[in-house]
């Protein structure tokens, strides 16, 4: 439907995160449950465990539909209400990119794609965030690597971290 130009990323402390642009303190705390999971969430902001703190590529895009994607080892989905000015791309210490989401409610899903192996755990990513309209998002797992385990119910509240 609509996709942004791909971006390069800084990953830092493990995490891709995604807020709307006018958060305050946009990246988020994480509980043993969170790290399970793969992501920290609350309204407005969400952080993704990402694979490895290396430079990545983002993908940023609007669909009509979820779909797969066989290259992904981990695909998560969660709810997420875009407002007014977009949203922001960032990792912690690292440049932020704005992205001009139209405002509403979607599905946002995030596949991790590595595009090396790395014995040492530095290797380039790429990370795909697609928002796909929803007036009834759930939050929801379609596939997951070695380094989590999902617990029964997600953990849907996060705190800011400050």
């Amino acid at each position: 439907m609509k996709k942004w130009k791909n971006v390069s990323l800084d990953i830092s402390y493990s995490q891709v995160n995604v807020f709307n642009t006018d958060v305050q303190d946009p990246f988020n705390d994480w509980t043993d449950t969170h790290v399970k999971q793969g992501f920290s969430w609350r309204e407005g902001s969400v952080s993704f465990g990402a694979l490895s703190d290396w430079e990545c590529e983002i993908s940023v895009k609007l669909e009509e539909d979820i779909y797969e994607n066989e290259n992904a080892i981990r695909s998560i989905i969660v709810p997420f209400y875009v407002e007014d000015n977009g949203i922001t791309v960032a990792s912690i210490l690292s440049e932020e990119y704005i992205f001009d989401i139209p405002k509403g409610s979607y599905e946002l899903l995030f596949h991790a794609i590595p595009l090396e192996s790395g014995e040492d755990g530095l290797y380039p990513v790429r990370y795909e965030l697609t928002f796909v309209r929803c007036a009834t998002p759930k939050p929801r797992i379609l596939k997951y690597d070695d380094e989590l385990s999902p617990p029964q119910e997600f953990c849907m509240e996060a705190n800011a971290a400050i």
